[in-house]
């Protein structure tokens, strides 16, 4: 199935978007010269609210240098090594950085303001034996009170270090003037702005006018014709990147990236490459489109600025592209070939995301997951019995009665005070935390992307209380605490256990007891993490669970998400994660706009209504044992021999056995399917995903392609 795709990759040792803070962009990046007693070459990245500067060595670590900690950048010209030296041995004050640097006797200052020692910061940091050549310079002087360090071999929370010495950086030859312009132009902008969220969207807008005015005329010159041309954003687990999306008829599909693309790599396809496409809603807007490549196994996920543009790209590609690349598998079709058991539960629950607008794409609507097993301390697997297995008829926050009776004490009063205060406005919820959420998603995947938690906890991996320990201490918390009714992810079912394993020895913490946090701690019932994941897949697959899910489906897709059936089931959540109670036309302003998008995209986001009425059950026979309770029918002749064998058996040893051999044989069958549909698509299209090294942004500065000219950047802001 096309929905059943890899989860998020683990990023590489460099710098990308997961090194910024939330609602941070990325702009331009110079190839330059850290100076101290050494020469570090590498690059410094501007970023809407910090410079990052980046070693070209992995082993070294990065510095981000934030504006909001009095950072303060100078343009010297024409310096020779012993100046160098001199400046950066000088005690600058405030007043002396408010001059023109050109205009200062360095030696005059030298004499008076020279320091016993000199940056033995930026020593400690890098100890790298390369010793400056004497040359003439122009170089950035810059002072900031504090750095904070990004180590990334291995990755660690952020250091924060005190900064009261001088760093200099050389700017190096290779770059273009353009882009040195550029670059301070950016630096003034984004230090002087008022309003920083107005001068970013007037840089993006700015950008992306004169790329798409460039890129027509660029095509015209080449005798190409652009069928479509629009903006648009790439939505990707660490970050938006704005670009524009075009389809020539000769050359394919392009997505060029523009703003907050580190790489500036441009995506191509063919139509042909097209396996499957689909609207998504983005955000609670329908404004999005998911597409899937047959040479790729992640979809793309594309945010258009409005619902006419989606609309103008459907209707495009629905043209160009034949039936069996429009996806006409539809939700009743997939229903219906679950019901005959034609389709696996994992599947079909991937399924229901992908129409749900549930995509590994987008981390504030990633897909969801139920927890299937509530038992996690004994050390029997036992599939027949049901008490071994969660409540899929409940909401997560309900299977607790004593909290349940609590978040329902706190409904009430809430519905006392809307109806005191005659307040309409005012939404009565249960629970306070939604089930799924980017916290949710960045918990669990703490040890394959330990990035994503060092960016939504601003720099730290947080407190060990709340690190992803073990799947009975989740389940305990899941439980028990108030504010935490969280479900799983597609990763505990995928058989893949990277996301449980502490690869790259990260330094978790320790708990309250001595214990140092390594490896994620699996059931006693499972030999080892890959046998942890087939036995999840097992009880996920199990007839017990076939005849519950679809009770657990009402829950999160069908019947009972809203209105008063989601009230008697103990299933309403805060209003703002319901798409029907956000409007953002009420936003006035654009720092209300940003506080809104930020609750929708952290908070959680109830998925879109699948079903309207009961879903209904899957065509399956399931244990004696458990028909007495569950009332359901006989199990299967297989399943029944299997029952006899376990209740003859004296040795519970050796059913283990077995059930570890069928564990063992399904896993083979699922990677035959897999290596099967991966050669069928080779042999399809024998082509591979396109990435365009010409196009990158040293490339376009040689043949003169800037994005954004420098004149039109100082008619659109005010410095």
């Amino acid at each position: 199935m096309f929905f059943s795709l890899s989860s998020i990759r683990k990023p590489k040792q460099e710098f990308n978007l997961l090194h910024l803070e939330t609602q941070e962009y990325y702009f331009l990046s110079l190839k330059v010269s850290l100076h101290n007693n050494n020469e570090i070459r590498g690059k410094l990245h501007i970023c809407s609210r910090s410079l990052v500067f980046q070693p070209n060595q992995p082993k070294l670590p990065m510095i981000k240098m934030k504006y909001s900690n009095n950072l303060i950048l100078k343009i010297l010209r024409n310096i020779d090594t012993k100046t160098m030296n001199q400046i950066m041995s000088i005690k600058w004050t405030p007043s002396l950085l408010m001059e023109d640097i050109d205009s200062l006797d360095i030696n005059q200052l030298y004499q008076h303001f020279k320091r016993d020692k000199n940056n033995e910061l930026l020593d400690r940091l890098y100890k790298v034996q390369s010793r400056t050549a004497n040359s003439q310079y122009t170089i950035m002087f810059l002072r900031v009170d504090k750095l904070f360090v990004i180590n990334r071999n291995p990755i660690s929370p952020y250091i924060t270090e005190t900064c009261d010495e001088n760093i200099v950086f050389s700017i190096s030859q290779s770059n273009s003037k353009q882009n040195i312009v550029r670059f301070l132009k950016l630096y003034q902008g984004l230090t002087q702005a008022e309003d920083e969220n107005s001068f970013i969207s007037t840089i993006i807008n700015t950008t992306l006018n004169e790329a798409m005015n460039e890129h027509r005329a660029y095509s015209s010159q080449q005798g190409l014709k652009i069928e479509l041309a629009v903006k648009c954003k790439l939505i990707k687990p660490e970050g938006n990147i704005f670009g524009l999306f075009s389809i020539q008829r000769d050359e394919g599909i392009k997505y060029i990236p523009l703003i907050n693309s580190p790489k500036g790599k441009i995506l191509m396809w063919q139509l042909t490459d097209i396996k499957f496409f689909l609207k998504y809603r983005y955000m609670f807007k329908q404004i999005g489109l998911e597409i899937w490549f047959f040479n790729k196994k992640r979809s793309v996920l594309l945010v258009f600025e409005d619902p006419q543009q989606l609309d103008t790209v459907y209707k495009y590609l629905i043209r160009k592209t034949t039936k069996n690349q429009i996806s006409s598998i539809t939700v009743e079709k997939l229903t219906e070939l679950w019901v005959d058991g034609g389709l696996s539960n994992f599947d079909y629950l991937m399924s229901l995301n992908t129409f749900s607008s549930r995509s590994f794409c987008d981390l504030s609507a990633y897909p969801v997951f139920p927890w299937i097993i509530a038992e996690y301390t004994d050390k029997n697997f036992d599939l027949t019995s049901p008490e071994f297995f969660r409540d899929l008829s409940r909401p997560v926050g309900a299977l607790n009665k004593h909290r349940l009776q609590k978040y329902k004490q706190s409904y009430q009063e809430q519905l006392k005070s809307q109806k005191n205060n005659n307040n309409n406005d005012m939404i009565p919820y249960i629970y306070p935390t939604h089930y799924s959420s980017p916290g949710t998603v960045v918990y669990y995947l703490i040890r394959k992307i330990p990035e994503f938690v060092i960016k939504l906890q601003n720099g730290v991996f947080g407190p060990t209380d709340r690190i992803f320990r073990g799947i009975d201490s989740t389940w305990y918390t899941t439980l028990n605490l108030h504010a935490d009714s969280k479900e799983l992810i597609p990763e505990f079912y995928s058989l893949d256990p990277d996301f449980l394993i502490n690869c790259d020895k990260l330094e978790l913490g320790m708990t309250q007891e001595g214990e140092i946090i390594d490896d994620a701690i699996i059931p006693p019932w499972a030999n080892s993490m890959t046998d942890f994941l087939l036995k999840m897949r097992m009880a996920l697959e199990s007839d017990y669970v076939s005849s519950q899910l679809p009770k657990w489906i009402d829950l999160i897709f069908g019947c009972k998400t809203r209105g008063e059936e989601a009230v008697k089931q103990d299933n309403l959540f805060y209003p703002y994660t319901y798409a029907e109670n956000v409007n953002w036309n009420q936003c006035r302003t654009s720092i209300e706009k940003q506080a809104l998008e930020t609750q929708v995209a952290e908070f959680g986001q109830v998925p879109i209504q699948l079903f309207n009425s009961s879903h209904p059950n899957r065509k399956l026979k399931i244990h004696p044992s458990l028909k007495q309770k569950q009332q359901l029918n006989s199990s299967s002749q297989r399943n029944l021999q299997l029952t006899d064998i376990q209740q003859e058996s004296q040795n519970k040893d050796y059913v283990t056995c077995l059930q570890n051999q069928v564990s063992s044989l399904q896993w083979e069958n699922e990677k035959l399917k897999f290596n099967l549909d991966t050669i069928k698509q080779e042999f399809q299209l024998q082509k591979i995903e396109t990435f365009n090294s010409q196009y990158d942004q040293e490339e376009i500065d040689k043949k003169g392609q800037d994005l954004m000219s420098d004149d039109s950047l100082y008619q659109q802001i005010k410095m």
